[in-house]
């Protein structure tokens, strides 16, 4: 059974969900409202320091309202105990929407007592 993780919202986008198996790292997030055919979103993967990768996905009018997946091999992830997933876009070629930021693995939260 793969972990999953949720997080909050920021910026009206809220966080990618990331799904984790042994070898595969699977990024998914909702659609951007207000978002035209081959438009680009990016998704950046960075140590926090800063460092990282960045993926862009180009949307198609099949995809352009269904929630966007990414699927990577860990071992294309940057090395780093920690890593921050973020995605943005452009909207209406003006202002630049941008979510939350994911951490993975998820951070630990205290316990409720």
């Amino acid at each position: 059974m793969p972990n999953t993780y949720e997080f909050l919202s920021f910026d009206a986008l809220p966080a990618v969900t990331v799904t984790e198996t042994d070898d595969k790292l699977t990024i998914t997030a909702p659609a951007i409202p207000g978002l035209d055919e081959k438009q680009e979103v990016v998704f950046f993967l960075r140590k926090p320091t800063g460092q990282g990768i960045a993926i862009y996905l180009t949307l198609q009018p099949d995809n352009l309202k269904r929630p966007m997946v990414i699927e990577l091999d860990k071992s294309q992830l940057p090395k780093t105990k920690v890593l921050h997933i973020d995605y943005g876009a452009y909207v209406n070629r003006r202002a630049v929407h941008r979510s939350a930021v994911a951490q993975y693995p998820a951070a630990e939260t205290p316990a409720q007592g």
